[in-house]
């Protein structure tokens, strides 16, 4: 009886990390790009320092789990956490990269949104779409100085 008893325990315990395993989500899971598009946006990055990785790191704005690179609004950053966060549109093989970082020039974003409107040519579901992602964008960048500031306490 202790055997049966002890083999089922064993068996839902089993279960239950093999359960576990196959809900786990992948935090870092990132946007794979096309090699010309991870070359755009590490030059993009790259004027000031070199080499950070900036076209690796991609997520979907609109989805943060769909991992296909395709038309939508998309954030990029170095490797590390004192590299700003910015933002790209790619459209109909088209792409846009803002100059301006949402954490230092929320206002030069929304210019920049304005000119990327026409420019790429985006639809007005498009628009309403990556407005609500940038408006989200901006709010989560809202107060990053990413060690630009350094507080003595």
């Amino acid at each position: 009886m202790k055997k049966l008893l002890l083999n089922i325990i064993m068996q839902l315990m089993f279960g239950s990390c093999m359960y576990s395993q196959f809900q786990r989500v992948e935090t870092f899971q990132r946007v794979s790009v096309p090699d010309s598009i991870a070359n755009k946006l590490e030059e993009a990055y790259n004027s000031n320092a070199k080499n950070v990785n900036a076209g690796s790191n991609i997520f979907n704005l609109l989805n943060r789990k769909c991992f296909v690179f395709k038309d939508g609004i998309y954030s990029f950053q170095g490797q590390g956490p004192h590299f700003p966060k910015r933002i790209f549109i790619y459209n109909n093989g088209s792409i846009f990269i803002f100059e301006n970082a949402g954490a230092f020039n929320p206002k030069g974003v929304i210019q920049e949104f304005a000119m990327c409107i026409e420019r790429i040519g985006l639809t007005d579901k498009q628009i309403v779409e990556y407005s609500k992602a940038i408006s989200n964008y901006l709010e989560q960048e809202d107060g990053n100085t990413y060690g630009a500031e350094i507080k003595e306490y």
